[in-house]
C-alpha cells in the first residue's frame, strides 16, 4: 500500500535479486561485499522495494569524524576511520560516476583549533584512498556545481539532503536520501533498492503552493523553500505561479525544502523536467485546496529566523549550499576596496574546483585582501566554530546553526549580509 510518504511498504516484502547479486550476498566477492549487499537487501526489504536496480550515480560520505565524535572513545573514531578504509580498499563499481559529500576539516591551513591536526591528517589519507578506489574528491554539499550532473531519468544514490531534492527536482534524475552506508554500499556494488521517489508513481505532487510573493534574491527562494517544506512534510510540493529560478535559486529552495521538512523533491510548473504543467505535475488530479505564499509569508518566514537580541555580529557566513562562481563574483564584487569589521569572520563556503576558478579570475584575492576567507572541503557550521551571532543568506544555514554553534542567526540577501561585515553589526535589509 501507498502511504502519504512516497513509499511502498508492504510488510513482509521480499527483494528479489538476479543470480548476480545473490552471488555477490553468498560472498562470490568476498566477505566485506557480501556485508554491503546485506545492508542493501535489509534496506530494501524494510522499505518495500521489489528488487534492486543498477546505479550510475553516487555522491557518498567519507568524513573523519570531528567535534561531531564529541564524548565518542578513541576507540569508537578508530574503528569508524577503519571501516572507511576498508571501503576504499575496494573500486567504484564500472560506470558509476562517484562523488564526494563534504568533510568535517578543511585540508586547507586553518588556525583554528576546530580543524584538528590528527583529524586533517586521517582526512588527507582517506581522501588519497578514496580517489585511488574511483571517488572523486569533491568534498561538497552541491556535487552539481562541480560536474555531477546526472540526466533525467538517470538512477543515482546521493546524500546531503539538499543535492538529493536538486537531483529530482530540477534535474529529473532520481534518487531517494541516502546514508553513509548505503551510499558507500551502492558506489562499491552499483545496486541500489527501488522504492520511493525511485519509481514514478511516487513522484506525483502531494501540496500545490500558489506563489504571489515577489521573488527577487536567492534568499526569497529559500524562504519559498523553508516555508513549503513545513507544510509538506515528506510530501512533494508543487510551486504554481513561479517564473524560472536561476542555478542559485533553484539551489537556495532546495536546500530550504531539505531542511524544514522531510521532501525529498518537488515541482516547479513550467520548469521542472516533469512538470510543464499543473496536471503533469499531480499526475492529473490536481488539488483545489492549497497554500497561499504571498509577500506577507516572505516576510515573516525571514522573520523566523532572526532570533538576535542584539545588533553586533561576529561571523557571516555566505555558500550553504557550497557558493557558486556567480555567488563568488557578486561577493567579490561588495567587497572590493573594502575592509571587513574587526572582530569579524566572513567565511564563504565553497568546493575546492570552484576555489580554483575563483582563483584564476582574481575574485579569491579580493575576498582575502577585504579579510575573508573561501573555506573548502567544509563549512563554518560543520566545523562547529563557536560564534555569537551569524548572518548569513542561507536558510539551511540559518537554521542548522542555532542548534550545531548555539549561536543566534539573522538571515538576509547577500548585500545586507556583506554591509554587515563591513559594519561589524546588523543594519537591516535596507
Amino acid at each position: 500500500m501507498q502511504t502519504p510518504f512516497g513509499h511502498n511498504h508492504e510488510r513482509g516484502a521480499v527483494v528479489e535479486l538476479t543470480p548476480e547479486q545473490q552471488a555477490v550476498l553468498d560472498g562470490a566477492r568476498g566477505p566485506y561485499l557480501a556485508k554491503l549487499m546485506r545492508w542493501l537487501v535489509a534496506w530494501g526489504e524494510a522499505m518495500g522495494a521489489r528488487r534492486l536496480v543498477r546505479v550510475d550515480n553516487t555522491h557518498a560520505l567519507l568524513p573523519v569524524p570531528n567535534l561531531m565524535a564529541r564524548g565518542a572513545s578513541r576507540e569508537t573514531v578508530e574503528q569508524y576511520v577503519a571501516e572507511l578504509r576498508e571501503a576504499c580498499s575496494y573500486r567504484t563499481a564500472p560506470g558509476c560516476y562517484c562523488t564526494v559529500h563534504t568533510a568535517f576539516v578543511t585540508l586547507d591551513p586553518l588556525d583554528v583549533p576546530e580543524n584538528d591536526p590528527e583529524q586533517v591528517r586521517l582526512q588527507k589519507e582517506l581522501a588519497e584512498l578514496a580517489a585511488q578506489a574511483g571517488f572523486i574528491p569533491t568534498f561538497t554539499c552541491a556535487p552539481y556545481l562541480v560536474g555531477n550532473v546526472p540526466l533525467k531519468g538517470e538512477i543515482c544514490a546521493w546524500t546531503e539532503s539538499s543535492a538529493v531534492v536538486y537531483a529530482n527536482s530540477i534535474l529529473g534524475a532520481r534518487t531517494v536520501r541516502h546514508g553513509n552506508e548505503s551510499a558507500i554500499a551502492a558506489s562499491l556494488l552499483g545496486w541500489v533498492p527501488e522504492f520511493g521517489v525511485m519509481l514514478e508513481e511516487n513522484r506525483k505532487g502531494t501540496l500545490r503552493v500558489e506563489v504571489t510573493a515577489h521573488l527577487d534574491s536567492t534568499t526569497d527562494w529559500g524562504a519559498l523553500g523553508y516555508f513549503a517544506g513545513k507544510r509538506a512534510g515528506l510530501g512533494i510540493p508543487v510551486f504554481h505561479g513561479v517564473r524560472r529560478p536561476t542555478q542559485d535559486e533553484a539551489k537556495q529552495l532546495c536546500a530550504a525544502l531539505a531542511t524544514s521538512g522531510g521532501v525529498s523533491m518537488c515541482h516547479i510548473v513550467g520548469v521542472t523536467p516533469e512538470a510543464p504543467t499543473l496536471e503533469a505535475a499531480f499526475h492529473g488530479a490536481v488539488p483545489k485546496d492549497f497554500v497561499l505564499f504571498d509577500d506577507q509569508a516572505l516576510r515573516e518566514t525571514y522573520a523566523s529566523l532572526r532570533n538576535h537580541t542584539g545588533d553586533e555580529i561576529d561571523s557571516v557566513i555566505l555558500g550553504c549550499p557550497h557558493a557558486s562562481i556567480r555567488e563568488i563574483a557578486e561577493i567579490a564584487s561588495l567587497l572590493r576596496g573594502k575592509r571587513v569589521a574587526k572582530g569579524v569572520r566572513l567565511w564563504v563556503d565553497a568546493a575546492r574546483a570552484t576555489k580554483a576558478s575563483a582563483d584564476a579570475m582574481g575574485f579569491t584575492g579580493v575576498i582575502e585582501d577585504a579579510g575573508g576567507r573561501i573555506l573548502c572541503d567544509t563549512c563554518p557550521t560543520n566545523m562547529r566554530i563557536p560564534a555569537r551571532r551569524i548572518v548569513t543568506h542561507g536558510f539551511k544555514q540559518a537554521h542548522y546553526a542555532r542548534s550545531m554553534t548555539g549561536a543566534e542567526v539573522i538571515v538576509a540577501e547577500t548585500g545586507p549580509c556583506i554591509r554587515a561585515a563591513l559594519a561589524g553589526r546588523w543594519l537591516g535589509d535596507d
